[in-house]
């Protein structure tokens, strides 16, 4: 579905282009509504080889909040020499990209460069063809007091590593990357405190993805026939009901149901 809809995309974009070349008098109202098109034709495209939100804007919220910063809660990067299957590879290159994102959120430079390495393990054993090396060249390094910088250079990055893997690898790998890094960064939420539901902010920032949590099971639900995907599916199925009634808010009883489903599921991946 994902290639078939970029397809159609890419297939709009030379229309697009081979009518601005054939009509050379075209005027600048028609050359803006055109650039636009284009604008919009390249958002769409974002959207369908990344379809849940940047890990960014999950960790930037801790941060505004004020939640402690704690390596402690996430994966150690040791680890990352000691997946040996694919799909474990794949679903821990989104755990540490949801990692990176909160490091870099709280600028902790040290643990960025550990991160990055992290990631490019994974990356190269995958056979990805990205370029991770680029997150600890010395331009990387000089970028690291320019925070929006490093969000663009990183985001661009898993952009380009989901897109690699649903084309032209193996789609249910793409899936896989997606998973982890929504389960990381809802586990980073989650246990960042052992009061985090005492925290109305965190609590509320939990309750806000339900828009994410429904988009992830619809990519599971269209791979499920695959054993992995499957199980990871019926797991999450237990947050269901919590978030389809968010809109009244989170009682205790719903946000430990969430904390402890991620608690497991996120044990499943990084173990």
């Amino acid at each position: 579905m994902f290639l078939k809809r970029i397809s159609i995309l890419i297939t709009t974009s030379v229309l697009l282009f081979a009518c601005q070349n054939g009509n050379k008098q075209v005027n600048q109202t028609t050359a803006a509504a055109d650039s636009s098109s284009m604008k919009n034709i390249s958002q769409e495209v974002k959207a369908v080889v990344y379809p849940l939100p940047t890990p960014f804007q999950m960790t930037k919220m801790l941060n505004s909040m004020g939640a402690t910063y704690s390596s402690a809660i996430l994966n150690p990067v040791n680890k990352a020499g000691e997946y040996f299957t694919e799909r474990i590879k794949a679903v821990n290159l989104g755990v540490y990209g949801a990692d990176l994102a909160y490091v870099t959120s709280y600028d902790q430079k040290q643990d960025m460069q550990l991160y990055s390495k992290a990631l490019k393990t994974l990356v190269d054993e995958l056979g990805v063809n990205i370029d991770f090396s680029r997150l600890l060249t010395d331009d990387f390094k000089q970028k690291v007091n320019n925070k929006d910088s490093l969000v663009n250079i990183i985001t661009q990055t898993y952009y380009e590593t989901y897109k690699y893997l649903n084309q032209k690898s193996n789609p249910e790998l793409a899936v896989m990357m997606v998973s982890g890094m929504w389960v990381e960064l809802m586990y980073i939420a989650t246990n960042i405190s052992k009061e985090t539901y005492h925290n109305s902010n965190i609590v509320k920032m939990v309750a806000g993805q339900k828009d994410s949590y429904f988009k992830l099971m619809n990519i599971l639900s269209q791979y499920n026939q695959k054993a992995d995907i499957k199980e990871l599916e019926n797991k999450l199925k237990d947050l269901k009901p919590v978030y389809e009634k968010v809109q009244s808010g989170l009682s205790e009883t719903d946000y430990l149901l969430i904390l402890k489903t991620i608690q497991s599921v996120r044990k499943s991946f990084v173990s």
